[in-house]
């Protein structure tokens, strides 16, 4: 996810590491994070200075790597009708999906793909 972070020009140089700049932000220094709808609404009325702050956008996972996405093609392709389909439909049918494939194929699939690029086992003694 892409996050704005803002900071102090007289606290930290424009040029600091997104990774201490997150890790600032982590511990409780003056560094403010925002999504860009909330960067957006901060800036319009009138929270953020940016006389005063840095404004850098950093893409932030948070430990969480997208494997996939949902998109109304799908269901074209798939051969549905999407002409009357709700984004809560869709939101719907994400989330079953998603229940779906962590009960019936994730693990599988994350064992056998990640014995098969080389990452070791917890009990591997090979190493």
């Amino acid at each position: 996810m892409k996050y704005v972070y803002v900071f102090p020009v007289e606290e930290f140089e424009r040029s600091i590491a997104d990774d201490e700049l997150i890790r600032a932000y982590l511990e409780g220094k003056d560094v403010e994070r925002y999504t860009p709808e909330e960067f957006i609404n901060a800036l319009n009325d009138e929270h953020i200075n940016v006389d005063t702050h840095w404004v850098r956008m950093i893409d932030d996972n948070d430990g969480m790597y997208p494997i996939t996405y949902l998109h109304a093609d799908d269901l074209k392709h798939a051969g549905f009708d999407v002409s009357n389909v709700t984004e809560s439909d869709m939101l719907t049918l994400a989330d079953k999906m998603n229940d779906d494939y962590l009960d019936w194929s994730f693990w599988d699939s994350l064992q056998a793909n990640a014995e098969i690029i080389g990452i070791p086992r917890l009990n591997d003694t090979n190493s």
